[in-house]
């Protein structure tokens, strides 16, 4: 029986199973075929079918999700945009080269360019359409993007495109920008208020306040308010401003739900702030959903010795929530760096590596990053295996364990 699966790592393995037959079973514990010769054999079996219970049905399985690599070298600064559920842009080399394994040196980039890559037909092409494109925006079918003017280096334009149809028209503000709906406005947006840390949800969903308006006590860790419009009162949030940063929040198209995570552990008994940085040992790390009508839900994912040491991130996906962690165990050892996916309970390492730039396909199945494997000291061997891939958690890969 051949199984083919992906390790943790996203690389093939083919491996040719036997049968598994009673037989074969009584071999590994040491019975051969002579009958009542090894009675202690018997009980050990015996021992372990009732202590193992899914050895008597059938071998453990173990899921793990297909892992796609374009090959092509990508820098850690690279934006990586979905343009729908399976097709990713990106800045990218075809190589990427060093003299010597010397950090200190810069590169030399062979093949450097935007590029867009077919996840479903594992194909790579150019879009001239969108070469120079800065601060790529898609929700649906509406996209934006910034392009600076060709005789003018201080002037730029945004450039729509709804459905097929492009519109360019000069950038006005770059702060009036909605980076959910990728709206730019040409007039002051109701959300733009002075002295305030505001965030515009989608259009009608009104916008979210970090500023209590009470500045009296500003030290004060108030909750987060939202707003229907500039003329409602605000509704205040179960989450502290101080527990979450406002460029973390992220939209979740497939759940139409926006997806919070704390950067700051705030006790729930005691109200005591932890700063941020390592999170208590011990403790669960509460996940927020606001719904567009302003319900907040909350879970919680258990905590993992990993939270204790290196930057880490939560993204929200259809399957549950992925985590990436930057705890390595020192230069080209990756350690604890990875990618996890919470779901039910529990926590899975789904692949081992420093990833960076993580993003959302819009149907939540997929996950787009750049990939370190640091597994060895920066340089040639190292430099070209850090490349854009996917993981699908949407498509589990069975294998027996």
């Amino acid at each position: 029986m051949l199984q083919v699966f992906l390790d943790a790592t996203g690389v093939n393995k083919s491996i040719v199973m036997p049968p598994i037959t009673w037989l074969s079973i009584l071999r590994v514990v040491g019975i051969h075929e002579e009958p009542m010769t090894h009675k202690f054999s018997l009980m050990l079996l015996l021992g372990l079918l009732i202590g193992s219970p899914h050895l008597a049905g059938c071998a453990e399985i173990k899921a793990s999700y297909p892992v796609q690599d374009t090959g092509l070298h990508a820098e850690r600064s690279s934006e990586l945009v979905w343009l729908d559920n399976h097709r990713l842009r990106f800045h990218g080399n075809r190589a990427a080269e060093l003299e010597a394994d010397d950090v200190h040196k810069v590169p030399r980039f062979i093949g450097a360019g935007y590029y867009i890559w077919d996840t479903d037909a594992n194909q790579i092409v150019t879009d001239p359409s969108l070469e120079g494109a800065m601060r790529l925006c898609v929700q649906g079918d509406y996209m934006t993007f910034l392009r600076k003017s060709p005789t003018d280096e201080k002037k730029w334009f945004v450039v729509t495109r709804d459905k097929g149809q492009e519109t360019v028209t000069p950038l006005f503000n770059a702060e009036w920008f909605n980076r959910f709906s990728c709206r730019y406005y040409e007039q002051k947006p109701e959300w733009a208020i002075s002295d305030h840390e505001t965030l515009p949800l989608m259009d009608g969903h009104g916008f979210l306040d970090w500023t209590s308006g009470e500045e009296q006590q500003p030290r004060q860790n108030r909750p987060i308010s939202l707003y229907r419009s500039s003329n409602t009162e605000g509704v205040k949030l179960p989450i502290r401003m101080r527990q979450v940063w406002r460029n973390l929040v992220k939209y979740a198209p497939f759940r139409n739900a926006y997806f919070f995570h704390p950067i700051a552990y705030i006790d729930p008994q005691t109200g005591q702030e932890h700063g941020v940085g390592p999170w208590p040992k011990g403790k669960p790390v509460p996940m927020w959903w606001l719904a567009p009508d302003g319900k907040v839900t909350t879970e919680e994912i258990p905590y993992m010795s990993f939270m204790r040491g290196g930057s880490r991130g939560f993204s929200p996906t259809r399957e549950g929530i992925f985590i990436y962690s930057h705890k390595t165990d020192g230069l080209g050892k990756p350690g604890d760096a990875g990618g996890y996916l919470a779901q039910n309970g529990s926590i899975t390492k789904v692949i081992t590596g420093y990833l960076e730039n993580i993003t959302l396909s819009p149907d939540g199945c997929q996950v787009g990053f750049i990939y370190d494997p640091y597994d060895t000291v920066y340089g040639k061997d190292r430099l070209n295996r850090i490349t854009v891939k996917t993981i699908n958690l949407c498509q589990e890969v069975h294998h027996a364990r």
